[in-house]
């Protein structure tokens, strides 16, 4: 629950200084939050890995997380590392990354059903895509995009291409083409599986009643099979034993 809310309050302060194009690097009190986030993610990890029977296995599965959990941006700071323009674009995205994936994972486990677990996650993981998508394409585009006014306008967007309908804003920018095709791709593959999903759980549905009828049935079949005024088992052995 402390790895969740933290989640929640990174995803509004970078949605807040997103918005507002304010540099993480530039802000004292995210880099210290961040810090102490990443810091709560690691310890998470290290329990977790010290109550795992296959310590190997449990690494593999979580390297993805290990590595975002890394507070890369108060590594930078601290030790005043240069980094060229394209790698500095590239560290603005590791944030967002880090508390959509958190978010998705552990609203996932805090589901006890594996299916509803699985589709918890991809719901959540479409959502955040879309969000966090919106908030790049947002920075990327609204100062050279007219189009592009407020958030809520490269929200709809964004919207509108997971789910490969089309938009009337159309990008300017490189990364706002390449954030079409992602989104794209990921409507092409999400939405598929959501109908696998609720397929199964109507199908789940109408095969439950059909059970309840056939469990009736056998136990109406059983009664019936019994003729009244029969002589029981215990009936029976006191009669052998008087004679």
């Amino acid at each position: 629950m402390a790895v969740l809310v933290a989640s929640v309050v990174m995803i509004c302060w970078i949605t807040k200084d997103t918005i507002n194009n304010i540099s993480f690097l530039s802000s004292p009190s995210y880099l210290r939050f961040q810090f102490w986030t990443c810091l709560l993610f690691l310890t998470d990890i290290f329990v977790e890995w010290l109550f795992s029977p296959h310590k190997w296995k449990y690494v593999a599965a979580n390297i993805f997380f290990l590595l975002i959990s890394i507070p890369w941006l108060n590594i930078i700071a601290r030790f005043d590392i240069e980094m060229s323009p394209r790698v500095a674009y590239l560290m603005r995205f590791v944030p967002m990354i880090r508390a959509g994936y958190v978010l998705a994972l552990i609203s996932g486990t805090l589901s006890a059903n594996r299916a509803l677990s699985m589709m918890t996650v991809y719901i959540i993981w479409a959502m955040a895509s879309v969000y966090f998508a919106a908030l790049v394409f947002f920075v990327e585009e609204h100062y050279v995009n007219t189009l592009v006014d407020s958030y809520w306008s490269a929200l709809w967007w964004a919207c509108l291409s997971i789910t490969t309908v089309g938009c009337e804003i159309e990008p300017v920018t490189a990364t706002g083409r390449v954030l079409a095709v992602i989104l794209s791709s990921e409507g092409l593959i999400l939405f598929p599986v959501f109908t696998v999903y609720v397929t199964q759980a109507v199908l789940g549905v109408q095969k439950a009643p059909d059970d309840t009828q056939a469990a009736d049935s056998d136990t109406s079949d059983t009664t019936a099979s019994e003729t009244p005024g029969a002589p029981t088992d215990n009936q029976s052995g006191q009669t052998l034993n008087s004679r």
